[in-house]
């Protein structure tokens, strides 16, 4: 078993414990999916809008966004379904991820990726409708407040039904409030609830108002410490790949030469063109220091001499893509690792229970498995040794 301390020193390891090719790897697959179903579904809200794929493609390359556009409400409601399934996957991938740190924790080295995405499959519909349910009470209350709002309508009668009960529709908007910031917590701990204690989405949402309830104060520390610390695994680890495409890149353009500078140069060309985007998002969390991780100049295209490097360039970016995709899964993979460890500190602290030491449903079933497994061997061995004495008996 992992030995914690269950307080906020435990989330520093969330950095070290996400460096692992298993967890990245979750991280990675469901950052594939999620991202191709949105990359989809939003070029589709965009040609609705009237604008073709070639010209949106010049416009956002890799990540578009409905929101610049003027839109029609299809469009709307099509980009609506890209950013759902976006976060479906994610929350599904975050429940894989932080279901193979939990095994990690309680000592089991052996769990897989394979098993870890099987569970949060088995859990899908728990973690989204976790969430799901409690945006349904949201929406239940403005509904009964727009409702009240109507009825303020009619002379005399609702205008002081309206102001007598000030109070209670204040308090009501101030559940409102309190429901929005458990949703916020929701999306970012069950997978994590759900991933610890194998139950379903009852006790996503329950332990999602415990936590706002009872650990406020920790849980805002803990999970601004994952952040950080999720940040900074990302930009070390960018930093280090940055300066490992420079050795690539340098020693190759002086042992190949001008064959490899165009098609390195063209690819960070069509690489730049596609993620154009980004970088504005990368100076904005990172500032000055945004250079030492992305783009620090822009390329120009290069007419290339021979056909064939069109190819390899774009055998070369999407190499590129892929490492930048691991970048970015590590940085993810981070911030749930640190969202579970998060879970397990708190809820000792909260219920004095530590999550490592339980059984859960899975384990149970395993270990069930096993028993059969290992009765089945020995009702086998014991047919043979029979079979052997009466042979044996036969003989003399």
């Amino acid at each position: 078993m992992h030995q914690m301390r269950f307080d906020f020193r435990d989330i520093f390891k969330s950095t070290r414990l996400a460096l692992s090719l298993q967890r990245i790897w979750i991280q990675f697959l469901g950052l594939v999916v999620g991202f191709l179903g949105y990359l989809i579904f939003t070029y589709i809200s965009l040609m609705t809008t009237g604008i073709n794929f070639n010209n949106g493609w010049k416009k956002y390359g890799l990540l578009p966004c409905l929101f610049p556009e003027q839109s029609n409400w299809y469009s709307i409601i099509i980009f609506a379904i890209a950013v759902l399934w976006l976060i479906a996957i994610y929350l599904v991938t975050a429940t894989a991820v932080s279901r193979a740190t939990y095994m990690l924790t309680k000592g089991n080295h052996f769990y897989t990726w394979r098993e870890a995405f099987r569970f949060a499959i088995k859990k899908a519909s728990a973690v989204l409708f976790s969430t799901v349910a409690i945006v349904i009470m949201i929406v239940i209350f403005l509904i009964g407040g727009a409702v009240v709002g109507l009825l303020g309508k009619i002379p005399f009668v609702g205008e002081f039904g309206i102001t007598l009960f000030t109070l209670v529709w204040f308090f009501s908007a101030l559940l409102v409030v309190f429901f929005v910031i458990i949703f916020a917590i929701a999306m970012i701990q069950a997978p994590a609830i759900i991933a610890t204690t194998d139950d379903d989405a009852f006790e996503a949402v329950f332990q999602s108002f415990s936590l706002a309830w009872s650990q406020p104060w920790r849980l805002i520390l803990y999970e601004a410490l994952s952040a950080v610390m999720a940040l900074v695994g990302f930009f070390f680890l960018a930093f280090l790949s940055k300066k490992a495409y420079i050795v690539m890149d340098r020693l190759f353009s002086h042992t190949m030469g001008a064959d490899y500078i165009n098609i390195a140069s063209h690819g960070m060309y069509v690489l730049n063109v596609w993620l154009i985007h980004s970088i504005s998002w990368i100076n904005t969390i990172f500032g000055d220091y945004s250079g030492l991780i992305y783009f620090q100049r822009e390329f120009i295209p290069l007419a290339l001499p021979h056909g064939y490097q069109y190819i390899a360039t774009y055998v070369f970016v999407i190499w590129m893509l892929f490492i930048g995709g691991l970048i970015v899964s590590y940085g993810l993979a981070s911030f749930n690792v640190g969202n579970t460890l998060t879970y397990i500190i708190l809820r000792k602290k909260k219920d004095d229970e530590n999550l490592l030491e339980r059984k859960d449903a899975e384990e149970e079933e395993e270990e069930l498995t096993e028993d059969k497994e290992e009765n089945k061997e020995d009702i086998k061995d014991d047919k043979e040794n029979e079979d052997e004495k009466n042979e044996d008996s036969n003989e003399s």
